[in-house]
């Protein structure tokens, strides 16, 4: 086999077949009969498919979209890259495969997980989740000194989105959780669900001390109020003080460059959120720093007085509304007459 490989040009065409139209789940690269290029081989969808179409005898690379839970600063679903080098292969193959994988590699440009296997069990999800959280983040959300646009949704956010949208209200309770990031492209993406039967100590476990994210919480509160609403769910920005500050603007006013006043929220990447569950959260919590504020006992006694107010409360909540109402007339002059909110 030749030392110097070449990149046959559908070796490109069949990664972004996966990255960016997202139509495979995998794609299968080999060395081809001639000994001098790179080329792809099989795609398909599936990783227990994926991990049936590596030969036992014969080396390969494989490109695999997997679920990688919480792990590291990127998203849920992560292109993995492999190197397959069974023990049967050939010797001066399985060198060849492995001296090569950085050629094939470098140009994935948003791929950052890789990871060598020489069998089934080495390629398993659990053993590579664990073999992953054992070596650490391979990196941290790396911010760009320019201006970003920061406006789109990844996949699995919108299809997890329109799931949520699209279920009568009977149905909205399949998630008691979603948090979502930015995922290392700057695309609203999701990090984390867990349906109503995760402790709400495992939830609070999912957001991390250093790092922003946005929240939906779904509360049992059937006890609290007839059959028609069991549910109360909550959105908040979670935005811990020990977070970087340029990770926590974003968070706060997004960095596309544009002049946006404080009044004109739904411009942020909060805002572009919030217009997205509207339909689906009930309350709009704000930011949110220290897990004491989203403790299981201060979200259900929002809920509480919610649905089951005293009457002193009901008057303080009418005090407050008429307070905003005062507010909002304010920043609403300045707009008209071209002030601090323009």
């Amino acid at each position: 086999m030749s030392q110097n490989l070449d990149l046959a040009a559908e070796v490109m065409s069949a990664y972004s077949d996966m990255v960016d139209d997202r139509s495979v789940d995998y794609v299968i690269y080999k060395i081809d009969d001639d000994g001098s290029t790179i080329v792809p081989e099989k795609s398909g969808d599936g990783y227990d498919d994926f991990l049936a179409s590596l030969p036992a005898d014969e080396c390969r690379w494989g490109l695999c979209e997997m679920d990688l839970g919480s792990y590291g600063a990127l998203c849920s679903f992560e292109p993995v890259f492999f190197t397959w080098l069974p023990p049967a292969a050939p010797e001066a193959q399985r060198a060849l495969y492995e001296r090569s994988s950085g050629l094939l590699s470098q140009e994935f440009d948003v791929v950052v997980v890789s990871t060598t296997v020489s069998g089934p069990a080495e390629a398993s999800h659990e053993a590579l989740v664990n073999r992953l959280a054992a070596a650490g983040h391979p990196r941290h959300l790396e911010l760009p000194d320019h201006d970003i646009s920061i406006g789109r949704f990844a996949g699995k956010a919108q299809e997890l989105l329109f799931e949520l949208r699209s279920n009568d209200e009977n149905e909205r309770d399949t998630y008691g959780h979603v948090i979502f990031k930015l995922n290392r492209l700057f695309m609203h993406d999701v990090a984390q669900t867990g349906d109503l039967a995760v402790a709400h100590d495992e939830f609070l476990a999912g957001l991390p001390a250093d790092e922003c994210r946005w929240v939906l919480y779904t509360l049992d509160i059937s006890s609290l109020t007839s059959e028609h609403e069991p549910t109360y769910t909550f959105f908040f920005t979670w935005i811990p003080r020990v977070a970087p500050e340029r990770n926590r603007n974003l968070f706060y006013l997004g960095g596309d460059g544009t002049a946006m006043g404080a009044y004109e929220t739904r411009f942020t990447p909060t805002g572009m959120l919030a217009d997205k569950v509207e339909e689906i959260a009930e309350c709009f919590m704000g930011d949110v720093s220290g897990l004491s504020e989203v403790s299981y006992e201060r979200l259900w006694e929002m809920a509480r007085r919610r649905f089951k107010r005293a009457e002193a409360e009901k008057q303080e909540d009418e005090e407050a509304d008429r307070r905003l109402r005062q507010e909002d007339a304010i920043i609403q002059g300045e707009v008209a007459e071209g002030g601090l909110y323009r």
